[in-house]
């Protein structure tokens, strides 16, 4: 048996979202697939997050290919829901997943990828990173922060309020994460303050009692000189009530910026009641005080930095041209840097994270099918 011959088709790495559904979709087309997953389980990262969170879109647009959410399951998902889900879909599926498998490296050779992971070396025709984009914080530091009296932590090690009762604690970074932070520990009486750099766009939940990912999929569908002043009318109470609240706003209009909005109007509500203080971004750090772009300084019992996560893409060390994000250079789902190497998951935006996977996974399945097919045509002729 040949190499080629004895080679896994395709491994995925990661057995989240992204990671389940295209195994599934692989499944479908003809072509076997391994997940190889770090943790103990599937959907570790969705595991991992604070116990608040919920889906901020909704169950209609957030099912995986081959199996919808079910409809008793409410509008928006709870966490747990959404864990609960993707068991569920691995199991209707019966996807081949490796857990306690974690990835530290891979390469090609001889014409394959060679994976290396915790149990040992793997060869694939093709390699799907499914490592999502919130597998791995973004680092972030500033000066005199080694020397900080304060308790300084990452926004993917909170949980829950309760730690922090009788605390001034500082968010860094205006996302949904480090919002959706501050607003529970604020309705829990902790006194929270979210530093915000370069503004914030915020935006209802729902508009008129539709939900705002549905008016983002036909904003997408139409040209940018026709969604800019709909948009711009759609938000304007939003506008109004971020300026009320005191929770500035970045320059330029919300279409065409990378990334999602903050979604739903508690932040601005709790804000405006003087239940969340808002401060500009920070200069430095001092072992009594942090230290504002506006020279005020204060002290806080802890510093949560939640500014973002970057595509957890290590094992793939100077083999892609990253952007500015981590982000790796594609057409579509395939890697232009290397053959047969695909990305899904990594497409964040407000249409959600689920709904893009659930279009890219078929696509991916796809391609690779049609690459393996023709390999198998190849090897037969010679």
């Amino acid at each position: 048996m040949s190499q080629q011959e004895s080679a896994i088709p395709a491994i995925i790495v990661g057995a989240g979202a992204a990671g389940l559904a295209t195994a599934a979709c692989l499944k479908q087309v003809g072509a076997p697939s391994v997940i190889l997953e770090a943790g103990n389980d599937v959907a570790t990262t969705w595991r991992s997050l604070y116990d608040r969170l919920h889906l901020h879109t909704i169950k209609q647009l957030s099912g995986l290919p081959g199996y919808p959410m079910p409809r008793s399951a409410p509008r928006y998902l709870s966490r747990d829901e959404v864990v609960a889900y993707l068991r569920d879909y691995a199991r209707h599926f019966d996807l081949r997943i490796e857990t306690s498998q974690r990835v530290t490296r891979a390469y090609r050779r001889d014409g394959l990828w060679v994976v290396e992971a915790s149990s040992g070396e793997r060869t694939t025709q093709a390699l799907v990173s499914a490592t999502g984009v919130f597998a791995n914080p973004d680092e972030v530091s500033y000066p005199g922060q080694e020397i900080y009296g304060g308790r300084i932590e990452r926004a993917s090690t909170y949980r829950e309020p309760s730690p922090y009762a009788g605390k001034r604690v500082l968010i860094v970074g205006s996302g949904n994460t480090g919002v959706e932070i501050a607003i529970d520990l604020a309705e829990h009486g902790v006194a929270a303050n979210v530093s915000i750099r370069a503004g914030a766009n915020v935006v209802p939940r729902e508009l008129v009692g539709i939900p705002i990912q549905r008016w983002a999929h036909v904003i997408a569908a139409l040209p940018p000189p026709v969604t800019r002043p709909i948009a711009a009318v759609m938000l304007r109470n939003s506008a109004r009530r971020q300026q009320k609240a005191g929770v500035p706003r970045p320059t330029g209009t919300i279409i065409g910026r990378p990334g999602v909005p903050v979604i739903g109007l508690d932040f601005l509500r709790l804000a405006k009641a003087g239940a969340i203080a808002i401060r500009p971004g920070i200069r430095s750090f001092k072992p009594d005080a942090v230290v504002f772009a506006d020279g005020r300084e204060e002290f806080y019992d802890a510093v949560i930095f939640a500014t973002g996560y970057r595509p957890a893409l290590a094992y793939l060390d100077g083999l892609l041209t990253l952007d500015e994000g981590g982000r790796p250079a594609r057409d579509g789902v395939r890697s232009t840097d290397q053959p047969d190497l695909y990305f899904v998951g990594m497409q964040y935006d407000i249409r959600g994270t689920l709904f893009n996977i659930a279009n890219e996974a078929p696509l991916a399945a796809r391609q690779i099918a049609t690459s393996l097919k023709r390999d198998k045509s190849a090897s037969l002729a010679r």
